[in-house]
């Protein structure tokens, strides 16, 4: 294993944990949005409520609609935010793979090489796992995020006087975030733990590139001996 195939080995370990570090701050905003989207949603419900009950259901009805809007806002964001967790999931991955790819085969009979390989390899396999298994979990979070914004759309001023359709679309709206926030909640565990598996694997990676320069700094200190010249001859007597 070359000092070059060494250093970039080790690049590609560091893009792979920065792009699962995005990913994790994504998966934040996702469950921060979805959070603030069901809270959005429990007020449309509670005015809802109201217009049934109170005589004042042309002013709960108005509000759950103004509701629903600051929904379809939430709801508006979240595509976006899917879409980049995608993009850095794919990085991760595709990180994860060039770096297995220059390892894998790695001349192991140094044995401090040997040691190096042995370390970084289990906790890059770990990364690999998690970003392959958060890719399916964000696929259907994403299914439920779509479903949600969809129900979010389907009111309109002209059905907020019909409180039956009303009524459905706030209860479609809430069942898909209600799956989505799920959704997002599992998948900030798996993300947290490719996380710190890809937090391990740069720094097992950067002893790696620390050894390989302390190594290219002492052979460049140590000239080759060159071969010993015979010295000038006596004159013979």
């Amino acid at each position: 294993m070359t000092t070059d195939t060494t250093m970039s080995a080790a690049d590609a370990v560091f893009e792979a944990e920065q792009a699962v570090g995005r990913a994790r701050w994504v998966v934040e905003e996702l469950k921060e949005t979805i959070g603030s989207a069901l809270r959005v949603l429990n007020d449309a419900e509670l005015d809802s409520a109201k217009a049934k009950l109170s005589g004042r259901g042309s002013f709960y009805l108005e509000a759950a609609g103004e509701h629903l809007g600051r929904l379809r806002t939430r709801c508006n964001e979240m595509p976006d935010l899917t879409h980049d967790l995608f993009v850095h999931l794919n990085r991760a991955s595709q990180s994860v793979t060039d770096a297995r790819a220059l390892l894998d085969p790695a001349d192991t009979s140094d044995p401090v090489i040997a040691s190096e390989v042995a370390q970084l390899k289990p906790h890059l396999a770990v990364v690999g796992e998690m970003v392959t298994l958060a890719k399916p979990v964000a696929q259907l979070a994403a299914q439920h995020v779509e479903t949600a914004h969809q129900a979010s759309q389907d009111v309109t001023a002209m059905g907020l006087l019909e409180p039956v359709s009303l009524e459905r679309s706030i209860a479609t709206a809430g069942k898909e975030l209600g799956r989505a926030d799920e959704d997002v909640r599992l998948l900030g565990n798996v993300v947290d733990h490719a996380a710190a598996s890809a937090r391990e694997s740069a720094g097992i990676a950067s002893e790696i590139t620390d050894n390989a320069r302390r190594r290219m700094s002492e052979q460049a200190r140590d000239p080759i001996p060159s071969p010993t010249l015979p010295g000038p001859r006596t004159p013979g007597r």
